[in-house]
């Protein structure tokens, strides 16, 4: 299956283009930019890239057939925290890392309550000292597919 891959970055002519991750997933999906713009506290340079060490970012995972729509959180602190595995999650790959991927289910509303479904992957690099965690959520399962390529995005 083919894959897509989406650079998440920032920054401005001043300081120059600092990357969060590279995304990879399947075909007919897409990351959009939200409204909400990074919240960046520190970059570095690891092998002559720029890297955002610490900040979040907010995007949309698209699925461009179906018109279905999920958030995207990132978020990214200094430190390569080992990763923890609590009772819900299960230990996977990110990266060439080990990562846990954890799920639960919450409900949000007042008056009108509404399900949540939210998938948290994370994973620390320790070649750019960056604990990363990505937030998926929406009121619809997150595909497998998705789950499996996302396996195969980059954070170095």
């Amino acid at each position: 299956m083919r894959r897509n891959r989406f650079d998440l970055f920032t920054g401005n002519i001043v300081i120059g283009t600092y990357r969060f991750l590279t995304l990879v997933l399947p075909e007919g999906w897409a990351v959009q930019r939200s409204r909400a713009p990074s919240d960046i506290y520190y970059t570095g340079v690891v092998q002559g890239k720029g890297w955002v060490t610490e900040g979040y970012a907010h995007y949309y995972l698209t699925n461009l057939v179906t018109g279905e729509r999920y958030d995207l959180l990132i978020e990214v602190k200094k430190g390569a925290k080992g990763v923890d595995l609590t009772e819900q999650s299960e230990l996977t790959t990110f990266s060439g890392h080990s990562a846990s991927v954890s799920k639960r289910v919450y409900s949000v509303g007042l008056f009108r309550k509404r399900e949540v479904r939210e998938v948290t992957i994370k994973t620390a690099c320790q070649l750019t000292s960056r604990t990363i965690a990505i937030q998926i959520s929406s009121q619809e399962d997150l595909p497998s597919e998705v789950l499996e390529a996302l396996s195969e995005s980059e954070c170095h």
